[in-house]
């Protein structure tokens, strides 16, 4: 017997269903103003400073960080549908996107209160940009393909 996969539509909160529709208008408003072309994927996201400045002035950079550091202490639900809606709109996040995502909080999980209070609200400014480097010998940047060892040592 075969049957037929179903999936319940979303069910998101209503505050998270408005943030939702407001990410979209933006997108919907950058797009008309020519910040970027919906039908081209930009390579590596897109880096534009600019639009990521008005993306921090939304408070939707650091969305979930503490208010201490400028963030917003909102749910990772809220901050899933914002990062959701801007590769689906081809969106270029690549100034803010690491720094948001991945810096900002090792940085506030492990830096020292001074490191902190000098760095996040840069990010949270959309004014802080971050790459990561990740090579290992043999496998590049394909950390799936590292390997290691251990040797017990005196």
């Amino acid at each position: 017997m075969q049957t037929a996969i179903r999936f319940d539509p979303e069910r998101l909160p209503a505050r998270t269903r408005a943030l939702r529709e407001e990410v979209r208008e933006f997108l919907r408003e950058e797009a008309a103003a020519g910040t970027f072309d919906p039908a081209r994927a930009y390579k590596a996201r897109g880096f534009d400073r600019g639009f990521s400045q008005r993306v921090a002035a939304r408070g939707w950079i650091g969305l979930t960080w503490p208010k201490k550091y400028g963030g917003q202490e909102r749910s990772f639900l809220d901050r899933y549908v914002v990062s959701e809606e801007f590769p689906a709109a081809c969106a270029p996040v690549g100034c803010h996107f690491v720094a948001d995502r991945q810096s900002g909080p090792v940085i506030i999980r492990y830096a020292r209160e001074e490191v902190k209070q000098e760095v996040l609200p840069k990010i949270i400014a959309g004014d802080a940009c971050f790459c990561i480097g990740m090579s290992e010998p043999g496998s590049g940047s394909d950390l799936f393909a590292a390997a290691t060892k251990a040797e017990r040592v005196e």
